[in-house]
């Protein structure tokens, strides 16, 4: 027998139960995921994919009050129906309707299982129309809580079915005001819908970035709304109507990231926000005015205007016409370009250049040509020789029909030091005689270049590359 049970045998009774009571104390209790304290079960469940999070609610009380309390909601056709927003969108009649419905129930069951707990960010992407407009209208009012920082709401979607366009979800701001959604409101997504008349609303005292796309809104609720969000640092206007004047003004102090594109036409855009950084813009804007401290550095410029009367803008098809008498001329501190246009230029005269980009670091141009319209990649010589500080340039080229090198003489150009040029890259390269003297060009003068990428559209023009361009240095990259 072991030592240690003969000295338990030789111990008196009464000294027994002492050890063995003991014994049981030491012992450590059993861990139970229901004892754990309230706070740390919804720690947990905040970091639990929301599915992973909605299945814990079963375990116990406390677990339910921590789904209850998740501070994320991301409802559409994947978290709803387990099913992919394609296959809802290209769905028959009669299953498109089936999904609606459920989608219908089973967010209607998860906003009343988190009501008085309100969310942190909203997110519903479904199509939903006009006639869904009670339901939409009570899921906000349970989200638009002090909690709620982000709100976003994509309505769009395909439909097979629709022999009309259906009338679009009216979206009240005052509904967000009136259950304390703006407090803290931070993000404003909004897709695919319309807002109503502002009224008297008060408008986001919190609010950095606003995101309308696809949404009707009146000019003058518009010029509203930007005048009551005093935070605002991002707004993007992308295919929100017509307006004759839109003017971002200089109390939107903090505002450093404007895009108005896609079918947001506007006559006369003013924009005097001190602070702006970056702007994006297209075709349908007809007239830019900026005042002339204006701290822009970089600008988006997409100029492929689409062949259709419809659309109203500056209509440049000019690279050296958009660089040197439109917006990027009335920028002093502009240091990267990015220009996406048809070219078709009408003149071969260069316009005269009131001011050369001294700040000028980054240009990237991708250009569309065609046989139909007239070019001269050549001018763009005049493009680089105005930017003395430009470190990369580079050159997206995509053609139609566009005529090939057959033995031509490759123009030359007078030398032009560029010493900070350190990156450029020509991607589409052509077997065309501009292209290669382009190349050229900057192969000899740019001193300091590090890497000259050239990435060919077609064996015959990746054959002229090596031909004309291998041996000038040894920085060139032909793929």
């Amino acid at each position: 027998m072991a030592p240690f049970l003969l000295r338990w045998k030789r111990l008196p009774p009464e000294r027994r139960r002492r050890r063995h009571s003991a014994f049981k104390r030491k012992r450590r209790p059993d861990l139970r995921i229901d004892h754990l304290p309230q706070d740390i079960v919804e720690r947990i469940v905040s970091f639990l994919p929301m599915k992973d999070a909605a299945r814990t609610s079963v375990l116990s009380s406390k677990w339910q009050q921590g789904w209850a309390s998740y501070p994320k909601l991301t409802l559409n056709s994947e978290t709803m129906l387990g099913t992919s927003k394609c296959k809802v969108d290209y769905a028959r009649k009669f299953e498109s309707e089936q999904y609606r419905l459920k989608f219908i129930k089973n967010v209607n069951t998860i906003m009343r299982q988190h009501h008085g707990f309100g969310v942190e960010e909203f997110v519903l992407q479904f199509r939903l129309i006009h006639r869904d407009a009670q339901h939409l209208d009570s899921w906000l009012a349970l989200a638009a809580t002090a909690r709620l920082e982000r709100l976003a709401i994509d309505l769009s979607g395909s439909s097979m079915h629709c022999d009309t366009y259906p009338e679009e979800y009216a979206f009240s701001l005052q509904l967000l005001e009136n259950k304390g959604g703006t407090a803290h409101l931070r993000i404003l997504q909004l897709t695919k819908l319309s807002l109503k008349p502002l009224g008297d609303f008060r408008g986001f005292v919190n609010l950095s970035a606003l995101e309308l796309k696809l949404v009707w809104v009146a000019e003058d609720d518009l010029q509203s709304l930007l005048c009551k969000c005093p935070c605002l640092e991002r707004l993007v206007l992308n295919s929100c109507g017509d307006f004759t004047r839109l003017h971002i003004g200089h109390h939107l102090h903090r505002l450093e990231h404007l895009c108005v594109d896609g079918g947001t036409l506007v006559d006369n855009l003013r924009i005097d926000a001190m602070n702006l950084r970056t702007f994006s813009h297209g075709y349908n804007i007809g007239e830019i005015i900026v005042r002339e401290d204006c701290q822009i550095r970089e600008v988006t410029a997409d100029m492929n205007v689409p062949p259709c009367d419809y659309f109203k803008g500056i209509y440049y098809k000019d690279t050296l016409h958009y660089m040197f008498t439109g917006l990027p001329s009335a920028l002093p501190c502009l240091e990267k370009l990015s220009l996406n246009i048809l070219e078709d230029i009408k003149t071969t005269d260069v316009p005269k250049c009131s001011s050369r980009f001294m700040h000028l670091r980054y240009l990237t141009l991708s250009m569309y040509l065609s046989i139909d319209s007239k070019f001269d990649i050549l001018r763009l010589v005049h493009v680089v020789e105005a930017a003395p500080l430009l470190q990369h340039f580079e050159l997206n080229v995509n053609e139609y029909m566009l005529p090939l090198y057959e033995d031509e003489s490759i123009p030359s150009f007078p030398r032009h030091p560029h010493d900070h040029l350190k990156r450029a890259a020509f991607r589409g390269f052509l077997a065309h005689r501009d292209m290669v003297a382009l190349a050229l060009y900057i192969l000899r003068n740019a001193e300091s270049l590090e890497l000259m990428t050239v990435e060919t559209s077609d064996p015959y023009s990746h054959t002229i590359a090596g031909k004309f361009l291998h041996g000038t240095r040894n920085v060139l990259k032909i793929l």
